[in-house]
């Protein structure tokens, strides 16, 4: 994989004409169809480009290597999936009912998964890929430090310390359980049950603190 600097991958040529962007997008299409039937080890610029019905110079001109597609995805992905959550995280400040809540948002999660397949393959690969742990992280921040203070909202009798930590372990924990139930050859109905379970035990932990 070419070593390309993470300063240049954030300087992706983004296209502003309709024409463009219509290949742009077309580029990134082809590569979420790849991913689904491939896997991300199934992903380089040169099946890309056929599949997107473009020369390899294209690709190029936007995406300097693969990684940098990968990124792009991941991006793109992540800023899809806060965009839903954010407001049902909001909620949690004054649900009347957080079991009824909980089960909203992990269904919302699993939902999301579900219409995006894509989501599963680029979670894999961005435990190897050293751009995209480093963007995980930095998106998770930016919606941590508001779920955090919502939970603070709702649980006045926490520091802040702890709903900071409540926050992270929701949501990673959430991410973990689906993560698991499509890579297993477990019952993902009852696993998946099994996990709000105990997603739901530890909200009560903090409803009792």
């Amino acid at each position: 994989m070419t070593n390309v600097s993470s300063e240049r991958r954030g300087e992706l040529k983004r296209p502003s004409q309709a024409r463009s962007i219509a290949t742009f997008t077309s580029i990134l299409d082809a590569a979420t169809d790849i991913i689904v039937e491939r896997g991300v080890q199934g992903l380089n610029t040169n099946v890309v480009a056929e599949r997107a019905g473009v020369n390899i110079g294209t690709v190029y001109h936007y995406f300097p290597d693969k990684t940098a597609i990968l990124v792009e995805l991941f991006r793109i992905d992540q800023a899809r999936r806060t965009a839903h959550l954010i407001e049902k995280l909001r909620e949690v400040s004054d649900t009347p009912d957080l079991d009824a809540w909980a089960q909203d948002v992990f269904n919302l999660a699993i939902e999301l998964r579900t219409e995006h397949p894509a989501t599963a393959h680029l979670r894999r690969a961005f435990r190897a890929v050293p751009e995209l742990v480093e963007l995980d992280r930095k998106e998770t921040e930016e919606y941590l430090g508001f779920f955090a203070r919502q939970l603070k909202i709702r649980f006045p009798s926490i520091s802040a310390n702890r709903a900071r930590a409540a926050a992270l372990i929701l949501i990673e924990m959430t991410a973990m359980i689906l993560d698991i139930s499509e890579e297993s050859e477990r019952n993902s109905e009852e696993f998946l049950s099994e996990g709000f379970t105990a997603l739901k035990s530890y909200i009560r932990t903090l409803e009792l603190s």
